[in-house]
């Protein structure tokens, strides 16, 4: 057995020492290829938002599907076999035949197949394709503290931070992609957005002012005019705000877009009369000159006046979103679930309010517990 398997071993060394030379070429080229590929997606993309061709909402799973591609495309270190090299096909034969049976072989002699984990490094290691999003993520990080001064790098990761939900790693993505690659509005949009999310949703001075220089590269930048009108709102100053949510809806595509209809009821809440509590306008522009500690004091302290005026006024489908977000984004995951199970039993005749809650909660990678 033990011949075997040193004839295993030398066969799989001897692959590989053919393998290697002839994909280096041919996969750096392949490599570069592809990658300039899902780059010119991403700025099509781009553009198709700014035109509004595509909503920026709608555009979020899309980003980041291209992102995960241009990840594997720019970091593997697997290529395409060229069509026409009759010797790489045969060595990737020969290569995908012996190295598998002698891996296996060697394996099931001494290996461990009831393991359930592997280390982080192990898991880089395999093919791309058998990778989940968090260790390709990972690869991209190592990469990035390898080289900080890769913008594109910072470009690719900044919108997957925020869709996973790490705020405070977005908005500094967001922030070393503008430096290094110089600032676009889609950029700005996400860097104010980020902003915002780590305040708790508290459109910050310095999030309005992202929003500013979107604006100044973009004049239609959607995301930028709605954080914008919110921040009107939050400030106090209805009238102003109504006027900015009537503009912003005036030129609404009609295909249901998802941020139409909670500009639709941002507009509602304040038509109908005072808002429901929020940030002042001293407290926003506060926000900007706390430490992190006091600023959460100050999200959590909002926080907590919203529960308490939900438990005396249950029936606000909105403010109960609201709330649900903040858990979230307070890493109070425990409560955000006792949060939707309330809001289910509130709003329980009204099943379209529950079916929103239900994909926000989804959204959020939030389930119930029963």
């Amino acid at each position: 057995m033990l011949l075997w398997i040193a004839m295993a071993v030398l066969t799989a060394a001897a692959s590989l020492a053919v393998l290697v030379p002839l994909h280096r070429a041919q996969g750096g080229r392949s490599r570069a290829a592809a990658a300039a590929i899902y780059r010119d997606q991403l700025e099509e993309l781009d553009r198709d938002v700014a035109r509004g061709v595509v909503a920026d909402g709608d555009a979020g799973a899309a980003r980041t599907e291209i992102a995960r591609r241009l990840i594997k495309a720019t970091f593997s270190a697997d290529a395409p076999l060229s069509q026409g090299n009759a010797a790489l096909r045969l060595a990737t034969i020969v290569g995908a035949v012996a190295i598998p049976v002698g891996a296996v072989a060697l394996y099931l002699w001494v290996g461990a197949p009831g393991m359930r984990d592997a280390p982080l490094a192990t898991r880089q290691s395999a093919p791309l394709a058998d990778q989940d999003v968090a260790t390709l993520i990972a690869r991209v990080e190592a990469s990035l503290t390898a080289n900080p001064e890769d913008g594109r790098g910072w470009a690719v990761i900044a919108p997957i931070y925020a869709r996973l939900g790490r705020h405070a790693d977005a908005r500094a993505a967001y922030a070393n992609a503008n430096r290094i690659l110089g600032p676009t509005a889609e950029r700005e949009a996400g860097l104010g957005e980020a902003i915002t999310s780590t305040a708790g949703g508290v459109v910050t001075q310095e999030a309005q002012q992202a929003f500013q220089r979107a604006l100044a590269l973009d004049s239609k930048s959607v995301r930028a005019r709605f954080y914008l009108a919110l921040a009107l709102g939050q400030e106090g100053k209805t009238n102003e705000a109504i006027a900015a949510w009537r503009v912003l809806l005036a030129n609404a595509p009609a295909d249901g877009t998802p941020w139409v209809a909670a500009a639709r009821r941002e507009l509602t809440h304040l038509q109908a009369g005072p808002p429901a509590p929020g940030p002042t306008a001293e407290q926003v522009a506060a926000a900007d000159n706390m430490t992190p500690d006091q600023r959460t004091a100050m999200v959590e302290g909002m926080v907590a006046s919203l529960a308490q005026r939900l438990e005396s006024q249950p029936d606000d489908p909105e403010g109960w979103a609201r709330l649900i977000r903040s858990y979230v984004v307070l890493s109070r995951t425990g409560e955000a679930r006792d949060a939707l199970t309330r809001a289910r039993a509130a709003l329980a005749a009204k099943p379209d309010e529950i079916a929103k809650l239900a994909s926000l909660a989804q959204s959020l990678g939030l389930t119930e517990q029963r």
